[in-house]
């Protein structure tokens, strides 16, 4: 017949997004077997997941413990064995493989009871928040496979498997290849030389997280780009969720043919698990490279790259010749604004549920960062119940609508009134103005929300320091010393209270468990210091540690639009103030600006100079001198930059003990995972000097211009 002459190459593929969690090896080969399952009652003869996903992406150190191999063998040995229950679906998992003694980052293929392919990672990625050499080596030799014994106490049925990087081959001469993760952002990408090799099938199993805007730049540039590019079929798993670290993954599994994408997974949606496959057609490969002349010729000059056979077909004959295939569809994009009233959201809720606490508490102060915070936990809350509606009317179930065993409702009042617990802590410098946007905001997300006020607590303090040293501090000291302590001693009570309101705050409620804090530091303020250490920002998490002041007021706009939250109007206008010195006339006489010495808006362009342009004084200085000096003269420009540094320099042990917070901007200065550096620093003196003879430069060739 014209189909069993080649006429016919249409098959079913699978990608899979899930939300598997660092060591829960049972929770994960539960999700992984899930998916299988779907991938196969849907018709796929292919199925890819993400990165590690046996063990999870997130097991840092853990990868050093034998335990972490052993476990995740035993995982693919009941993996292999199940998937003689899909004997003609070809499995793609992820998992650490030891060979000659190394670790590998590696992807496992199976089929029908057999291990087919070991193909461990080419290129690690260390940026960022990522450290793969900390655990892994890269495998470097390429276009070379090996056999490698398998250990019988697995109990496998085969004495060895190819383990390399290497293209499998279906008896009907279906090919596929394999790049993971980072190999799709490198200079020379894994599926660029696969595909002129003629590859058909390309699977990226990936753990790639959010930060704002990358996923536009990973699904354009990339995945679309680079098979719009070469042409081929490319396959993209990725997690989603978070498992137990800093960063939230973010799914985008996608499915793309020649440049088009066919599949797209959601971003942000809170279900442990997501398949989505689609018929493609293989010869439309064939037409699309076959008429580039330039991609000929240099296909023709590589040399043959070996393939390793298996016996099983990837055509599926049973798919209609008058069977529709999928049009293409228009990716879901959206921007880094719309992006954070989703992640952070998604994070906190998988977070929770995880831990199993029974809600967060938030000292609610009226201004933005605080509002910020309550205001994802409500945006948690609608994302919750509009996907627990949706499964309502489908008639689906998922371990993600659950909380303490409890099925989640539909009401997300109801939802965030029992989640969402919040205290405005008031003090004789608080203003009217503060309180107010305080209680207009909690009202209308529908928070537990109550006011106290913490002066008997502050002067008991300063009480136990008089009975010790014979004096308390004034406002009116002319030592700064003095003000400062009394400004810390109010930001430690309220951090000592949140702690207090947490761990009793459920018992009024006659429910069991605790709460967890939430701190609200941005990153500009814990670049140069402007938290008192141990106060509200020490807390259990912090959904916006790592954004800036700018984009918080932008999202800030945005939810008060789209989610109708008008109090965050005159939230998002109002003057950031601590309001912890006296106040004037009845009037906030402290803004935080003043205090610092730079606008928000400053410290967000310098913050991303310094990282990640990995800019240090004099070269920001230089690149400022540009951005700037339209607006500002060179003294002030270099006043601003010698200011910053002062300021970063003698503040940055604080980033030592800062809470864990959502990975959403590249210039973090987590000093935990992301920024690593000193926290003891000199004072710049030749850096400085460098930066005024420059000044003095310019002046001097601005008289002579004159």
């Amino acid at each position: 017949s014209l189909q069993m002459s080649g006429f016919h190459r249409r098959t079913r593929l699978a990608v899979c997004t899930l939300n598997n969690w660092a060591l829960d090896f049972t929770g994960n080969l539960e999700r992984i077997i899930k998916t299988c399952h779907e991938s196969f009652t849907q018709g796929a003869r292919l199925r890819l997941g993400p990165e590690l996903e046996v063990p999870g992406y997130g097991c840092a150190d853990h990868f050093f413990e034998r335990d972490t191999e052993i476990h995740s063998w035993q995982c693919l040995k009941k993996l292999t064995e199940e998937s003689r229950k899909w004997p003609e679906l070809v499995i793609v998992t992820g998992m650490p493989v030891r060979f000659r003694g190394l670790l590998y980052n590696c992807l496992v293929t199976l089929r029908n009871g057999l291990l087919l392919l070991i193909r461990p990672k080419l290129a690690l990625c260390d940026d960022d928040v990522y450290r793969e050499s900390r655990w892994f080596v890269s495998w470097s030799e390429k276009a070379t496979t090996h056999e490698m014994k398998m250990d019988p106490e697995y109990g496998f049925d085969q004495d060895s498997v190819p383990f390399g990087d290497g293209v499998l081959q279906s008896s009907d001469g279906v090919s596929i290849g394999f790049e993971i993760c980072e190999e799709l952002w490198t200079a020379q990408s894994s599926h660029i030389d696969l595909a002129l090799r003629g590859v058909d099938i390309v699977c990226n199993g990936s753990g790639s997280h959010h930060v704002l805007g990358k996923s536009n730049r990973r699904l354009n540039q990339l995945v679309l780009g680079g098979c719009g590019k070469v042409g081929g079929v490319y396959l993209y798993s990725n997690h989603r969720g978070c498992d137990g670290d800093r960063v939230y993954y973010d799914g985008m599994s996608t499915v793309a043919q020649n440049g088009r994408l066919l599949v797209q997974i959601p971003q942000f949606d809170i279900e442990d698990t997501c398949v989505s496959s689609a018929v493609v057609d293989l010869r439309e490969t064939e037409s699309f490279r076959s008429r580039i002349a330039s991609m000929r010729n240099e296909a023709a000059s590589r040399p043959v790259l070996p393939f390793i056979p298996f016996e099983g077909k990837m055509v599926d004959h049973s798919i209609s010749p008058l069977t529709p295939l999928p049009n293409e569809i228009i990716p879901v994009q959206l921007s880094p604004t719309e992006e954070l009233c989703e992640g952070p959201p998604a994070w906190l809720w998988h977070y929770l549920r995880r831990c199993k606490m029974g809600g967060f508490f938030v000292p609610l102060s009226g201004g933005q960062d605080s509002a910020a915070v309550a205001t994802m936990v409500r945006l948690m809350a609608e994302k919750v119940t509009r996907a627990v509606k949706k499964a309502d009317e489908n008639g689906t179930d998922d371990p993600s609508y659950y909380l303490s065993g409890q099925r989640v409702g539909t009401d997300v009042d109801d939802l965030t009134n029992k989640l969402l617990h919040t205290v405005y802590m008031a003090s004789e410098h608080s203003s009217v103005d503060t309180r107010k946007c305080a209680d207009d905001l909690a009202r209308e997300i529908n928070a537990s929300h109550s006011s106290i006020l913490i002066d008997t607590a502050v002067s008991a303090l300063l009480g136990i320091f008089k009975l010790a040293q014979g004096f308390i501090p004034s406002f009116e000291s002319s030592d700064n010393r003095e003000t400062m302590a009394l400004q810390n001693v109010q930001a430690r009570i309220r951090m000592v209270l949140s702690y207090l309101f947490a761990q009793l705050a459920l018992i009024t409620k006659g429910r069991p468990g605790g709460l967890l804090v939430l701190g609200s530091a941005n990153v500009d303020e814990s670049l140069v210091g402007y938290v008192t250490k141990y106060d509200c920002s020490s807390a259990d998490l912090n959904p916006i540690g790592s954004i800036c002041k700018s984009d918080l007021r932008k999202f800030l706009h945005l939810a008060a639009e789209k989610y109708g939250i008008p109090s965050l109007k005159a939230i998002v206008s109002s003057v950031p103030t601590a309001e912890l010195r006296p106040l004037v006339d009845g009037k906030v006489a402290q803004t935080d600006e003043e205090e610092i010495g730079l606008t928000y808006d400053e410290l967000s362009v310098i913050g991303s100079l310094r990282k990640p342009g990995l800019m240090g004084p004099y070269a920001l200085f230089e690149a400022l001198l540009s951005i700037w000096s339209a607006t500002y003269s060179l003294d002030e420009i270099e006043h601003k930059v010698k200011l910053f540094y002062r300021r970063y320099a003698i503040n940055r042990h604080k980033a030592t003990v800062s809470t864990p917070a959502y990975y959403a901007e590249a210039y973090s200065c987590d000093d935990h995972r992301n920024d690593h550096r000193p926290f003891l620093y000199p004072d710049f003196s030749l850096q400085f000097d460098a930066i005024s003879a420059k000044v003095k430069e310019l002046k001097g060739q601005h008289i002579k211009n004159q």
